[in-house]
């Protein structure tokens, strides 16, 4: 009988949780007043991204938001339009520094050792900012989707930033699932394996 509670209560707990991620990212408010039709929770890394979809250009004006972010740390979402994982991603990445000020740009990931360097990405960028608001760090930008496509793979991470440069992620469980997919038109969004 106690293991049948035990269950449950786990069950209500991850309803729970996702119900209240859900609602945070569907409520959340930005500083720009902008609203996004498309909202989706990403399961780890505190993380939520926003979107509005223009078929009639295949662009994309997204916000990545990362909450609960300390100063002096960075937080990349990326595309993956070859392959999964972090290798091959097209990264937006928004480092901020010791005094508070966050830097916005893109990085093409090339190999594990990376150092998230500000790159050109494969794709085009129209525009890229980010802010530092009430702890969370949000990247904007407008993103013209590779090849017409709107189904992607995706992945994201958070890490320190050391003199001034983004240093190496963590390795526990939530920086290796930190990975997915994500389909602009239909929202859908899928689980990936290890980043």
């Amino acid at each position: 009988m106690g293991k049948i509670f035990g269950v449950l209560f786990c069950i209500f707990i991850s309803n729970l949780a996702s119900s209240y991620a859900q609602q945070n990212c569907n409520n959340y408010a930005f500083s720009r007043n902008t609203i996004y039709t498309t909202c989706v929770s990403l399961p780890v890394l505190n993380s939520h991204l926003h979107w509005n979809y223009h078929s009639s250009n295949s662009t994309v004006d997204l916000a990545f938001r990362h909450t609960g972010s300390d100063t002096s740390q960075w937080v990349a979402w990326a595309l993956n339009i070859n392959g999964q994982g972090m290798v091959g991603a097209q990264a937006l990445v928004a480092v901020t520094g010791s005094n508070g000020s966050v830097q916005a740009y893109t990085s093409s990931v090339t190999s594990y050792s990376t150092g998230l360097q500000p790159s050109p990405l494969s794709f085009d960028v129209p525009s890229i900012t980010a802010e530092r608001v009430n702890g969370d760090v949000v990247i904007y930008a407008t993103l013209v989707l590779p090849r017409g496509g709107t189904r992607f793979n995706q992945v994201w991470q958070v890490g320190p930033v050391n003199n001034g440069a983004p240093g190496m992620h963590g390795l526990g469980a939530d920086n290796r699932m930190s990975i997915g997919s994500v389909d602009f038109v239909t929202s859908e969004t899928g689980a990936g394996g290890n980043a």
